[in-house]
């Protein structure tokens, strides 16, 4: 762990390794849902490895991806991200990707989008951050809400998912709106941490 750039109580999140690059591969190529940004997109470990290693433009990056790991033994659990970036207005959207069912809906994608967030609040001083979600994927509607993000809109026809287009749904998150989630977010850890002492 000690190449974590932010640490949680359960997740850190580090640089991506080159050596993780055929778990993302395996991962998407038997991703379950199609709620996810790729379904299942075969990808080759190559295409992955060219997208962890790949040549850094000249100037400020337009993405910032992290490797999502528990603490405990730095297992892979995924992946989060600022794409877009826009250094001028201090805009970017985010991202996130847990890899496979049995690590989602445990909160680990909570914690890794918050610590993304604070992340991009506190360290590189953006002013506003957006996501999106296709229309009935309420997993990670729930999830962008909880966080902070409120509905800023919707993109009409925004993919094709079992062959019928589906809209997207924009959320956006100012910082101080970030602030009253992250603070709101640690009061119920702290309660829940304090039902399981007793």
């Amino acid at each position: 762990m000690n190449d974590a750039i932010m640490v949680g109580r359960r997740v850190h999140l580090r640089p991506h390794r080159l050596a993780e690059a055929p778990i993302f591969a395996a991962a998407t190529a038997a991703e379950l849902t199609t709620q996810s940004k790729t379904g299942r997109l075969p990808l080759s470990p190559l295409a992955f490895e060219y997208g962890l290693d790949g040549g850094v433009p000249a100037g400020p990056p337009a993405t910032i991806d992290f490797a999502v790991a528990r603490v405990k033994d730095d297992r892979l659990l995924g992946s989060v991200a600022l794409l877009e970036i826009d250094w001028v207005n201090r805009t970017a959207e985010t991202a996130t990707y847990l890899l496979g069912e049995e690590v989602r809906g445990r909160g680990y994608g909570t914690e890794a989008k918050m610590l993304l967030l604070e992340y991009a609040f506190d360290r590189i001083q953006l002013h506003v951050v957006r996501s999106w979600a296709r229309e009935g994927n309420a997993r990670s509607i729930a999830a962008l809400l909880r966080q902070g993000y409120r509905p800023a809109g919707r993109r009409f026809r925004g993919t094709v998912q079992g062959g019928v287009y589906v809209d997207h749904l924009i959320f956006d998150l100012l910082r101080d709106e970030w602030l009253l989630a992250r603070d709101a977010w640690r009061l119920r850890n702290a309660e829940r941490d304090r039902d399981r002492e007793r």
